[in-house]
């Protein structure tokens, strides 16, 4: 914003108020409005001749409008803070809210540990200290699942220059690594169930465009690891993005909005509207479908709250939300929220 101090400036009979502005390294616009708002019982401006105007009040220490966005947006990540934009630990909560069934709150931590390469920025992430509805999961299936996911982690990705996961960082290790501890898996989880969980793991995270897919796309790792041209957006834009679990991702026209008044924080508001038909069955079946009525197409919303520090660029907390409605009635709402460990 442009300061109180000035000062008064005598106007000489060649001059316009865009002579004076040009010269000031001003907007005339910008001129104007300073000194009609600090004039007090002076004469106002009104035209650009100053034809009866004696003086004008002239900001000392002018930043125009562009210079300001300049400087706000400094204070955003960009491509050149990928590698210190995640603190090395969050809590994590997730609330999952879907029609006719019970709702769930998880929560957990996740460590992350950023490596510079000379082509490669590497981030190693291991996800520890589940609890379900606030307990300690001890029914089989989540142990398992936790088990197994245990053997391959930490999951180490590279960061594509724009910061979000564009593949794995040695996917064969990561299967040998399983292929390496399967063994106490089995004996420790019996029973035909277990073994065909643990088959299908092994083929699943073998399968690497396939498992890629699965882990990139859930909303921990879509907010996590965030496009970084999202801090610096001026329009709206078009974007995939994946919002219920085993399905395909939908197009989105997303836009940005971002908040200064914090002292220590920036706050990034990403909202996204669906941009193309989906059907609930669609969306549950991970299909698409031929004569699928556009009456019967859900209403998605998404809405993403980061906070970056202003000064290190370092991401502190974000939370997101998403929900889906069908005939005008909540099917699904999924709520995300991570914060650095104090």
């Amino acid at each position: 914003m442009m300061k109180k101090d000035f000062i008064k400036y005598k106007v000489k009979s060649n001059d316009s108020l865009s002579s004076i502005a040009f010269r000031m390294n001003m907007n005339k616009h910008d001129l104007k409005e300073f000194h009609n708002q600090n004039c007090g019982k002076m004469d106002k401006l009104w035209f650009e001749s100053l034809r009866g105007v004696e003086f004008i009040l002239i900001p000392i220490d002018y930043v125009s409008k562009e210079e300001q966005e300049d400087q706000l947006q400094k204070r955003l990540p960009s491509v050149q803070d990928l590698v210190l934009f995640h603190a090395g630990e969050y809590n994590i909560t997730e609330n999952i809210q879907e029609l006719n069934k019970d709702q769930l709150e998880f929560n957990y931590k996740v460590n992350i540990e950023i490596e510079q390469k000379t082509t490669q920025i590497i981030a190693k992430t291991r996800q520890k200290n589940f609890k379900k509805n606030n307990c300690t999961p001890d029914d089989k299936v989540s142990s398992l699942a936790l088990a197994c996911m245990e053997t391959v982690s930490p999951i180490p990705f590279i960061i594509s220059p724009h910061g979000k996961i564009s593949s794995f960082a040695g996917h064969k290790t990561l299967v040998q690594n399983f292929k390496d501890n399967q063994t106490a898996i089995r004996d420790f989880f019996t029973g035909a169930p277990s073994k065909a969980y643990i088959d299908l793991f092994y083929e699943n995270i073998s399968n690497e465009k396939y498992f890629l897919k699965q882990i990139s796309s859930t909303l921990l790792n879509e907010v996590l690891f965030p496009d970084i041209n999202w801090f610096s957006r001026k329009s709206s834009w078009v974007e995939r993005f994946k919002i219920y679990h085993n399905s395909f991702s939908l197009k989105f026209d997303f836009n940005a909005e971002y908040f200064h008044e914090n002292i220590e924080y920036v706050e990034t508001v990403i909202k996204g509207i669906i941009a193309e038909n989906c059907s609930l069955h669609e969306l549950i079946k991970g299909s698409r479908f031929e004569n699928e009525k556009q009456e019967d197409s859900i209403n998605t919303s998404i809405e993403i709250h980061y906070f970056t520090n202003k000064f290190t660029k370092q991401l502190a907390e974000a939370s997101a939300t998403i929900c889906i409605c069908n005939r005008n009635e909540l099917f699904y709402k999924h709520h995300l929220n991570l914060k650095t460990q104090k």
